[in-house]
């Protein structure tokens, strides 16, 4: 069991043998709770009163753990004993069973849990907790102890740097003493987006009082209960006729069946005992406990929703260890942002967190926001600006604004405002040749979070994005503080992503996502997703024609019992109908199925290639000093050479997408775009490397500058646009591993600049067939898969032939020759 990567949902026992409620007017000496077999109470005490003495004799007076808080339920085979339902699971601590006789206690016993490095008054270094073991096979030193995010939330730990993160477990005198009853509990809802809405406001009364009256939950001032919910239960609720609540609210019992958390803090807890032995805590016990709700709070909540496995279109946030979270990934960055300003000093140092987050539509720059509101414990308020694009300054700018100041209502929170290159176009601003109005608003409901911040203590963190960066003004750019850039996922990024993605979901043993993290390259999360979802109807596809071709009675409840396992047939499937979706200008680059045996001769020219191409992917570390690599090939010849051919087959061997440039395909008729297509197909290459770059008929593409008068001088400017690219190619970094090939008949037409060392080094002649042997391989590669005849001589056919024959020729040769047999 890997409980690094669990969650506690679980239920305890009761060793006490009953109700645990008593009157609010206990003292010390009495007992608490009531027993319906009272001599095993007595058993039970007296084991317990021997080894909490025994323990204390020794000197024993706290066990230090490394705390954990669990991601998923854990196991109910794994608790010794059985714990009682009706407990409360948020004052549960897990332990090894080995660990329980260091600490002098038995399972299910009440203990003190105290974290020491709590330096936020606003919450309890220690309460009362129940200590349960549990067969855990691994052990560590210092041992760990397991608990729900809500109480580790509510122990300060997540406050607390991981390399410090420690608890000290203590015994109690009396640990079979649950805490005394509270009299009264006030509890106000924390502002968030769910509890703020009008619909919910009705149902969040039902909501805590259900979650009370389901356990006998213990609760200290200042804490947070979180509580899941199901938002579609009260939007389809009917209303009452003549009245505007809604009908009994049915809130979910099944964590599974929510979609949302609702967060409350407990302000205030009034008991009658005042004993130094509970510390803080008290139970809420529904026959004796006045709850009221009142007021509203604002503040940080934990990180629960995995818990609860509540509903999302984004997948669940890998963790400290995954590449997608690891140092220098944009999670990683974002999420150092977002925490310098919740420190309680930023407001102070006028920290404030603006951030611009841009980058290829698709990236999962939408998820990871919300993957790093989830892990620092903030609200996430999403605005797309396109609901408000279109409109007049005037109006637009009233509909920012509204919408900054109800963000305002959420602090702390992060404010996402989705698609904000709507808000603003840099065409227009050289138009009219003004700054846009929404730079000075936005730096205006910039300053005004600022003040806020420092008026009331919780920040709003303000985060933009957008696929079309270069869209943007730069007035607008300006106004955030920080930038955090995605790019195209490497293969290991993608090998992660088809992880998490993959991780509930079965494989056959002939799935490698290594290889389809290859395949992938140049796509980003959402076509990952989409891959996967495309796998999935195509195993639903072929089960569907299994069925019907075996005749068997097969309905759909007994394909879902049986599960559906993914093959890698479905994975291929479902790769090629992805690639299908992009058209070449999007650039979906490929890799083609062109071997060296489709190539007949050309031994020397193959051996030069891969001395330059093959050798700096296997040998890395050749190239690791500094020295650069020579990644520029021309190929020129007469044409129908297989230049062309020889380029797809060398992507082919060394597993190197594709990329085919045409001439015409640059060329566009606004000024400065045709340079900006040079740009983007370098820049798809670098996303999808190792990649290689063919530049077709290259003469067309760079000609000669200055000996043409095309019209504005456009060759010339993509040309010297060209030139820049390539220059940067041999370097070691995010284009090391681009290689770019040129195919031209006229090596006379190019440009002289492009033959430097560094750009097209490596000129490679192809040239026809000097004599008949390589005539015959050219005939043998081109006829590997017909049918011949068996007196059919090859070689007789290749002597027959003149010495002008090119590839192309000889190619022409056998389609006649296919279509003569057919006819």
């Amino acid at each position: 069991l890997d409980l690094q990567h669990s969650v506690s949902y679980f239920p305890l026992p009761d060793l006490t043998g009953g109700d645990r409620s008593k009157s609010g007017e206990e003292t010390e000496e009495e007992s608490i709770g009531s027993v319906d077999d009272e001599d095993l109470e007595e058993v039970s005490r007296q084991e317990e009163t021997g080894i909490t003495r025994r323990a204390r004799k020794e000197g024993v007076q706290g066990v230090k753990f490394y705390p954990i808080a669990l991601e998923e339920p854990l196991p109910i085979s794994v608790w010794q004993p059985r714990p009682n339902e009706k407990d409360d699971l948020h004052m549960r601590v897990v332990i090894n069973t080995a660990e329980l006789a260091n600490l002098g206690c038995l399972s299910g016993s009440w203990a003190l849990i105290c974290n020491p490095l709590n330096q936020n008054s606003k919450t309890h270094n220690s309460r009362l907790c129940q200590v349960y073991g549990a067969k855990l096979s691994k052990t560590h030193s210092p041992p760990l102890a397991y608990m729900t995010p809500l109480l580790y939330f509510n122990l300060g730990l997540n406050e607390v740097s991981s390399s410090n993160k420690m608890i000290v477990i203590k015994p109690m005198s009396k640990p079979q003493d649950p805490p005394p009853v509270a009299d009264s509990v006030v509890v106000a809802r924390v502002a968030s987006p769910a509890t703020s809405e009008p619909i919910f406001l009705s149902a969040l009364y039902e909501t805590f009082k259900r979650w009370f009256v389901e356990a006998e939950r213990v609760v200290c001032e200042g804490d947070i209960v979180s509580i899941p919910f199901d938002e579609e239960t009260v939007r389809l609720r009917p209303k009452k006729q003549g009245s505007e609540d809604l009908e009994e609210i049915q809130i979910p019992t099944a964590p599974s069946q929510s979609t949302t958390v609702l967060h409350f803090k407990i302000t205030e807890v009034k008991s009658s005992v005042k004993t130094s032995r509970h510390r803080p805590g008290r139970r809420i016990n529904q026959n004796k406990t006045l709850l009221n709700q009142a007021g509203l709070e604002h503040s940080r909540v934990p990180s629960i929703r995995h818990y609860y496995n509540i509903k999302s279109d984004a997948p669940l946030c890998p963790g400290s260890g995954s590449p997608l979270t690891s140092r220098g990934t944009p999670y990683s960055k974002l999420y150092d942002l977002v925490s310098s300003c919740l420190d309680p000093k930023a407001a102070s140092l006028n920290l404030t967190c603006t951030v611009l987050v841009h980058g290829p539509r698709g990236c999962g720059k939408k998820t990871v926001v919300e993957w790093v509101a989830e892990s620092v414990g903030v609200h996430l308020y999403e605005v797309n600006c396109f609901d408000f694009a279109g409109e007049s300054d005037t109006k637009t700018e009233q509909s920012i604004r509204s919408r900054f100041n109800k963000a305002l209502t959420y602090s702390p929170c992060i404010f996402l405002l989705k698609h904000i290159d709507a808000l603003a176009r840099k065409s227009v601003a050289l138009e009219t040749g003004q700054e846009p109005k929404v730079a000075i608003m936005l730096q205006g409901c910039f300053k005004q979070l600022l003040e806020a911040f420092r008026r009331i203590g919780h920040p709003v963190l303000v985060v933009g994005t957008t696929g079309d960066y270069d869209k943007i003004p730069a007035s607008v750019v300006g106004c955030f503080r920080h930038e955090v850039v995605f790019e195209a996922p490497e293969e290991q990024m993608r090998l992660a992503m088809l992880q998490q993605l993959t991780k509930n979901t079965p494989l056959a043993p002939d799935v490698s996502l290594r290889t389809l993290a290859t395949q992938t390259a140049a796509l980003v999360a959402k076509d990952l997703a989409g891959l996967v979802a495309r796998a999935g109807l195509a195993a639903n596809e072929r089960i569907d024609k299994a069925i019907r071709t075996s005749g068997q009675n097969v309905d759909d409840t007994d394909i879902i019992k049986a599960g559906i396992t993914l093959t890698m047939a479905d994975f291929d499937t479902a790769l090629g109908q992805t690639r299908a979706s992009y058209s070449d200008s999007i650039g979906a680059p490929k890799i083609p199925n062109v071997t060296w045996d489709d190539v007949g001769g050309l031994a020397e020219v193959k051996s030069d290639i891969l001395d330059t191409i093959q050798l700096p992917l296997e040998h890395p570390e050749l190239f690791a000093t500094g020295m650069k690599k020579r990644t520029g090939i021309l190929l020129y010849g007469p044409p129908g050479t297989g230049k062309t051919l020889l380029a797809k087959a060398v992507a082919t061997s060394c597993s190197l997408n594709f990329f085919s440039v045409k001439g015409p395909e640059l060329l566009n008729m606004y000024i400065g775009e045709s340079e900006a297509n040079v740009r983007r197909v370098f820049q798809r290459a670098r996303d999808a490397r190792p990649c290689v770059i063919f530049f077709d008929e290259l003469d067309s593409v760079a000609p000669k500058r200055g000996e043409k008068g095309d019209s504005g001088g456009v060759m010339d400017r993509i040309v010297s646009q060209l030139l820049a690219e390539l220059d940067g190619m041999g370097q070691a970094g995010s284009a090391s591993d681009v290689f770019v090939i040129g195919a031209t008949n006229r090596p006379d037409l190019l440009d002289p600049a492009l033959l430097r060392p560094g750009r097209f080094d490596k000129l490679l002649y192809l040239g026809v067939n000097e004599d008949h042997e390589q005539q015959l391989k050219v005939i043998q590669a081109l006829t590997r898969k017909f049918r011949l005849h068996p007196s059919l001589e090859l070689r007789k056919i290749a002597e027959n032939c003149p010495f002008n024959y090119t590839g192309a020729d000889f190619y022409a040769l056998c389609s006649d020759a296919m279509l003569n047999a057919m006819s």
